[in-house]
């Protein structure tokens, strides 16, 4: 019995002067960060992303969570990923990737916001970004269906040669009539709601045969999903 005592004595002993070792040697200058470097932003500042992250200059550069510092980080909207990398002696790389601005959208306070590919409200518009976007609006922007249809709407824009995401001005969104695009060149279509997909591939080819025959449309109607009303430009 007393020597069982005295090996566990001997083992606290050593847990004791390991753990002051480890302590030590941590403390060292070779573990404290020294330089935070912040690669692949282009929006965001390097010193909202620091700030976010909690890490200074002087701190020890092991007794940190990878996990704590990535989600403090994509708190902001602009952030999709964070990748944290540790380079001794001293060096904290944060590898950023950055949402990119997909069309602008009209917020329930009256203010134009940015909006990724997935429905993410990013940030306000501002003149440094550019303005350069097709514009969400109407009553219908609240409603998830109705946002997600008028998403669908600018991913097929994306690989149109009709109808493209450039050539699309505004859609409006409305709870009672559905999804209405607007161009840059003055055309309109009424999708709608639901076959958003269906009655996409119809509009290019009521777009294409005309097109074919040196006519220009002005109006499409395709909201009833069966057949398309069509008014062309004199």
């Amino acid at each position: 019995m007393r020597g069982k005592k005295q090996i566990f004595l001997i083992s606290v002993f050593l847990v004791c002067v390991f753990s002051a070792l480890l302590f030590a040697v941590l403390g060292l200058d070779f573990f404290k960060i020294s330089q935070i470097e912040v690669v692949g932003i282009k929006r965001v500042s390097e010193k909202e992303v620091i700030k976010r992250s909690g890490l200074i200059v002087g701190r020890n550069m092991v007794f940190f969570s990878d996990s704590d510092v990535t989600r403090d980080i994509l708190k902001n909207p602009w952030i999709t990923d964070v990748h944290i990398k540790r380079e001794f002696p001293g060096r904290i790389i944060i590898e950023i990737k950055e949402a990119e601005p997909f069309c602008i959208v009209s917020g329930e306070d009256g203010e134009l916001y940015y909006m990724s590919e997935l429905g993410k409200r990013l940030g306000k518009v501002n003149f440094s970004i550019g303005l350069d976007f097709p514009l969400l609006t109407g009553e219908g922007i609240g409603n998830p269906k109705l946002l997600g249809e008028a998403l669908e709407i600018l991913r097929f824009s994306l690989r149109s040669t009709v109808l493209t995401w450039r050539e699309i001005s505004e859609i409006n969104t409305n709870p009672i009539y559905g999804i209405t695009v607007f161009s840059t060149d003055g055309r309109r279509v009424d999708f709608g709601q639901e076959n958003i997909e269906k009655k996409w591939y119809r509009v290019e080819r009521i777009i294409s045969h005309a097109r074919g025959i040196n006519l220009t449309e002005k109006y499409i109607n395709i909201s009833s999903g069966n057949m398309g009303i069509v008014d062309f430009k004199l």
